[in-house]
């Protein structure tokens, strides 16, 4: 097969400070003799959503030479190239002012490239290699990729490759290390309260547990993007790199380098679960529209669960914080009122127009296939180590599966092919309660396979001293109505189905006026206003909807809510203590652990 002649792409800032640059595409002429379509991806592998991100394009013009050729704008993401016997250059320029890690960002400090939002392909022609330089940006800064470069070029062997290999420009700081074969380079830009080397540490414990796992690593270069700006967090994996973004003041707590730990094991584990080891459906891609799987419970809740797994390995977290953080997850899934309505399976299909678009029934008619996924991934390690007699974990599914079946494609029958394997059990009970069904957790499996109790409290058991002595903070603590309020103010988030305050007529955007006849200005003063009769009781609610003030009696009855807090039970035995250092890497716990707030 001849050898592809490459698209040349030049990128230049036009005003960094209005987040403004150019791209210039060289099609070679044989990309375009007898005419082509150039169109922009509406969306990015591992960011489910259509995000068109052509509503960030304009000034697309052709040239031949000097001379502008006719081009025509097909639809909202695609444009037709007449056929030409020479070189064409497509021009056209982007705006980026999003720092997230699915879109552009450019400044006067540094640009975040994102290929799926730079740049245009050909239809039918996403095996054309890719040639990207950069040209008149500050003259300090440098370009960090993953891809390889070779005289000035950075090279992408085809438009798949070169949508997983963000770009990173500006004064950044590097640190780097090698293990396994395998060299690691970490990039950090922005300012924060944090250390560098510390992090850097962190991260090599990390990359080692992880690749221990599936006896080394499937590349010879992979790069982590860091990225600190304030309030953020996010990450997106790509095959040779991540992109990760924390926030700036995290770090003067122990809390806010676990954070980063499990985002930085979350995205690496990607690697393998998703940018490789994947449903079919998920690459190659169709780039113009939705391309909807049933696997995401598999691609993400499973790496949400083994997220805590590898840092644990890995000794850089502390199981006390790992069990605090698996049963503040397990809450919010047993009080999600969705739960009865979606399964994960349904949750992963629907990714694109219901979990990235979340409105104010959401929490009402669906599940997180990350949140629920990573619970329901838990009591698969469960069900693996109770019918395996602790032999075989969802480490030992994740090694197989590798082993299987590689980067030849993943199947919903080929877990579940391992997972009978592994556990000696037939896949259809879990997954007819857990994956394609609605059951609720269940956490006896995880006393039986790791000596793990789940403790459920009523909001009043959880009282200090002091309140617990209180008949009035009982009280209060006891009452419901299902009103759930926004956090700055007293306009309604939620009203829980077939509460007390639904069945009232309170719903979403409502605004409570006064409660009781006192006048409630804050979400704290509404709450304290109808906890006040406690159970049994009644109060009036005044409220407002699109201008009108109408007054409400709402029923207080006892609160239904349980928190969790993970026990170890000291009379776990010797079976039950060997699969939690098989899976966990560290020795049982030797207490109980306490409860902690849900951040």
């Amino acid at each position: 097969m001849a050898k592809l002649a490459p698209i040349r792409a030049t990128l230049r800032p036009l005003d960094l400070p209005q987040h403004l640059f150019e791209v210039e595409l060289t099609l070679p002429a044989e990309a375009v003799a007898s005419g082509a379509v150039a169109a922009m991806p509406a969306w990015t592998p591992g960011s489910y959503l259509v995000r068109d991100y052509a509503r960030f394009v304009d000034r697309v013009r052709v040239l031949e030479g000097r001379r502008e050729r006719p081009l025509v704008k097909l639809d909202k993401q695609r444009w037709e190239v007449a056929g030409s016997k020479r070189d064409l250059t497509l021009r056209y320029r982007v705006y980026g002012n999003d720092l997230t890690v699915r879109t552009n960002h450019v400044d006067a400090a540094h640009a975040q490239i994102i290929p799926a939002a730079t740049f245009l392909y050909l239809e039918g022609q996403l095996d054309r290699p890719v040639e990207v330089r950069f040209e008149g940006f500050p003259e300090a800064w440098k370009v960090a990729s993953a891809l390889p470069r070779k005289q000035g070029a950075h090279l992408a062997k085809d438009f798949d490759t070169l949508v997983d290999s963000p770009f990173e420009l500006g004064s950044y700081r590097t640190r780097g290390f090698k293990t396994g074969g395998t060299a690691f380079e970490l990039v950090f830009t922005g300012a924060h309260n944090g250390d560098e080397g510390r992090m850097a540490e962190a991260t090599r414990k990390i990359v080692e547990a992880a690749g221990a796992l599936f006896g080394g690593f499937p590349f010879k270069r992979y790069v982590f993007f860091f990225t600190f700006t304030p309030k953020l967090r996010g990450g997106l994996e790509h095959r040779d790199c991540t992109s990760l973004i924390a926030d700036s003041h995290a770090f003067d707590k122990p809390e806010g380098y676990f954070a980063l730990y499990q985002l930085v094991a979350h995205e690496f584990f990607h690697a393998w679960n998703v940018k490789r080891l994947h449903d079919p459906v998920l690459g190659p891609f169709d780039y113009s529209r939705e391309n909807p799987t049933k696997m995401l419970w598999f691609h993400e809740g499973l790496t949400s669960y083994m997220e805590h797994v590898i840092v644990l390995r890995a000794g850089v977290v502390p199981w006390s914080h790992t069990s605090k953080e698996l049963a503040k997850c397990w809450t919010e899934q047993v009080q999600r009122p969705g739960r009865t309505e979606q399964s994960l399976e349904e949750s992963s299909w629907d990714a694109w127009i219901r979990f990235y678009k979340q409105h104010e029934f959401s929490p009402n008619s669906s599940v997180s296939y990350y949140d629920k996924g990573e619970m329901v991934a838990w009591l698969m390690d469960a069900a693996l180590r109770e019918g395996s007699g602790g032999k075989a974990g969802l480490i030992d599914l994740f090694a197989l599966l590798w082993a299987r079946h590689g980067e030849a494609g993943l199947t919903d029958a080929d877990v579940r092919r391992a997972f009978e394997e592994l556990s000696g059990k037939p896949p259809a009970p879990f997954w007819d309660a857990y994956i394609s069904g609605r059951a609720e957790l269940d956490p006896a499996p995880l006393r039986r396979a790791f000596g793990l109790a789940m403790e459920a409290k009523a909001p009043w058991e959880a009282l200090g001293a002091g309140e617990a002595q209180d008949p009035a903070a009982q009280r209060r603590t006891r009452s419901w109505t299902g009103l759930v309020l926004a956090a700055n103010g007293p306009a309604i988030q939620n009203v829980i189905p077939g509460s007390p305050a639904a069945k009232a007529g309170l719903s979403f955007g409502m605004e409570v006026l006064a409660v009781d006849g006192w006048r409630t200005t804050t979400a704290a003063e509404v709450q304290r206003g109808l906890a006040e009769p406690g159970p049994g009781g009644k109060v009036r609610v005044l409220a407002s909807e699109r201008g009108r003030v109408f007054e409400v009696e709402v029923p207080v009855v006892e609160n239904p809510d349980r928190f969790h807090r993970l026990m170890a039970d000291p009379r776990a035995g010797a079976v039950q203590r060997a699969a939690f250092a098989a899976s966990y890497g560290q020795a049982f716990p030797a207490a109980p652990v306490k409860q902690s707030r849900r951040r």
